[in-house]
C-alpha cells in the first residue's frame, strides 16, 4: 500500500511537490530496508513489473507502450530501488536484484536514444553512477554519457536565446523549442561534465582505472578538436586532463606492484589504500563537488532571490534646484520621538507636487472650474487675469 501510494503521488514531479516525493522514497526506503528477507519479495514482484512494461514497449514499438515506460512514475519507481539496493548493499538478500535492475536501466536509455530525452537519460546514468558508487560494482556508465556528445550537433547555431541554463532536474523530455535554445546546450555540457567527473572520481582509485577511459579519452579529444564553442571545449579539456594526469599516476603505482591479477585480496588492499591517500581525480572532485552543492542549495531555495529579503525598493525622481533653498535637506529615515503621531515613519517617498493652476486636484485633472461673475469679487490679487480668461473660455 505504502509502494502504491507513492507511485500514485510521482505522477507529475515539479520544483514544489520534489521533496514531497524525496521525503515518500527516502522513508519508504527505510521501511524495506529494516527487513531485507521479508522486502524481497515486494521489490522483485515490481521489478519484474518494470521490466514486463519495458519488454512491451521494445517489441511493440507503438506510442502508448512508449509512454507507460517515459514518465514520471516509472522513472521514480527506478530511483527507489536503486536506493533500496544501495541502502543494503552490504546485505546479501537484496543483492540478486541489482542485476536486472542495471539493465532495466540501462534498457530505459535506448528505448528512445533522442535529443529530446536526453533529460531522462541523465536521471537513469544518475542512478547507475548511484547503485556503482553504494554497492562497489562496476557498470559502464561511460558509454550512454559520452553518446551524447556525438548524438547532437553542439556547432549548430541555437535559434533562441535564454537567459540560463535549463535545469534537468523536473523535466524528462524536451520540446522542439527548448532544443532550439541556447540553454540546452549549456545544460548538456554542464551535466556531462558533472556526471563524468562524478564516476570517474569513483573509479580514480582502482587498478583498472588506465584501461578503463582509453575510449572516453579518445571520444573526448575528438570532441574538444572539432567543437567550436570554446567554453565547452575548455571545460571537457579540463576534465581530459584531470584524466590523463590520474591515469599516469595509477600507471606509476602499478608498476611497483609484486602480485599476480588473480590475487584479489592483494589488489583489493592495494585499492584501499590508494584511495586513502587520495587520487588527483578524486581530490579535485571534492573541490568542485562543495562548490556544486552550494550552488544547487542557492537554487533549491531561491537564495538569489531571498537575500534581499523581499523589501521594496523605492525610486525618487531628482528635481533640478536652481535655488539653493528648495532643497529640503537629507532623508530622515529614523525620526526622533518628539515628533507628532502623524510625522512618525520612514519619509523616503518624495514631497507630493504642487497642482496647477486652474485643476483641482487627480479628480478634476484637465476640467476648467466654472467661476460666477459675483465668485470674481473674492478672488485675490494677482489671479484675476486668470478668472478673466476662464469666463472668456465658457462663453466660446
Amino acid at each position: 500500500m505504502m509502494y502504491l501510494t507513492y507511485v500514485r503521488n510521482c505522477k507529475f514531479v515539479a520544483p514544489s511537490t520534489l521533496p514531497a516525493v524525496r521525503f515518500m522514497r527516502q522513508s519508504l526506503t527505510e521501511m524495506f530496508a529494516l527487513d531485507e528477507a521479508a522486502s524481497y519479495r515486494h521489490v522483485f514482484l515490481y521489478v519484474r513489473q518494470l521490466a514486463i512494461h519495458l519488454r512491451t514497449a521494445i517489441t511493440l514499438c507503438k506510442k502508448e507502450n512508449i509512454q507507460a515506460v517515459y514518465n514520471w512514475q516509472f522513472v521514480q519507481s527506478l530511483h527507489l530501488w536503486t536506493e533500496v539496493l544501495g541502502m543494503t548493499a552490504h546485505r546479501p538478500h537484496l543483492q540478486p536484484l541489482l542485476y536486472p535492475l542495471v539493465q532495466i536501466i540501462i534498457g530505459t536509455i535506448k528505448l528512445v536514444p533522442t535529443a529530446q530525452y536526453y533529460p531522462l537519460r541523465f536521471h537513469c546514468a544518475q542512478m547507475l553512477i548511484q547503485l556503482s558508487k553504494q554497492t562497489g560494482t562496476f557498470i559502464p556508465v561511460l558509454p550512454f554519457i559520452l553518446e551524447v556528445l556525438s548524438g547532437y550537433n553542439f556547432n549548430k547555431p541555437h535559434k533562441k536565446v535564454s537567459m540560463k541554463p535549463q535545469d534537468f532536474t523536473c523535466i524528462l523530455r524536451l520540446s522542439k523549442s527548448q532544443l532550439q535554445e541556447n540553454g540546452f546546450k549549456d545544460a548538456v555540457i554542464e551535466k556531462v561534465y558533472q556526471q563524468l567527473l562524478e564516476y570517474l572520481a569513483s573509479e580514480a582509485h582502482t587498478i583498472c582505472f588506465p584501461d578503463t577511459v582509453v575510449a572516453a579519452s579518445i571520444q573526448l579529444k575528438k570532441f574538444v578538436k572539432e567543437c567550436k564553442s570554446a567554453n565547452y571545449s575548455r571545460k571537457l579539456k579540463q576534465i581530459l586532463e584531470k584524466i590523463e594526469e590520474n591515469a599516469r599516476v595509477i600507471e606509476l603505482e602499478r608498476s611497483k606492484v609484486s602480485f599476480s591479477l588473480s590475487d584479489r585480496k592483494a589488489i583489493d588492499a592495494w585499492e584501499t589504500n590508494l584511495k586513502l591517500n587520495g587520487t588527483p581525480l578524486a581530490i579535485f572532485y571534492e573541490s568542485w563537488n562543495k562548490v556544486n552543492l552550494q550552488q544547487m542549495a542557492k537554487r533549491a531555495t531561491n537564495n538569489d532571490k531571498l537575500g534581499e529579503y523581499n523589501i521594496p525598493t523605492l525610486k525618487k525622481h531628482e528635481k533640478k534646484r536652481t535655488n539653493p533653498q528648495d532643497d529640503d535637506g537629507p532623508v530622515e529615515l529614523f525620526p526622533s520621538s518628539d515628533e507628532s503621531d502623524e510625522d512618525v515613519g520612514l519619509t523616503l517617498s518624495s514631497p507630493p507636487k504642487k497642482k496647477k493652476r486652474g485643476t483641482r486636484g487627480r479628480k478634476g485633472r484637465g476640467k476648467v472650474q466654472k467661476m460666477s461673475v459675483e465668485d470674481t469679487e473674492n478672488v485675490p490679487s494677482g489671479e484675476e487675469d486668470i478668472v478673466q480668461d476662464l469666463q472668456l473660455s465658457d462663453f466660446k
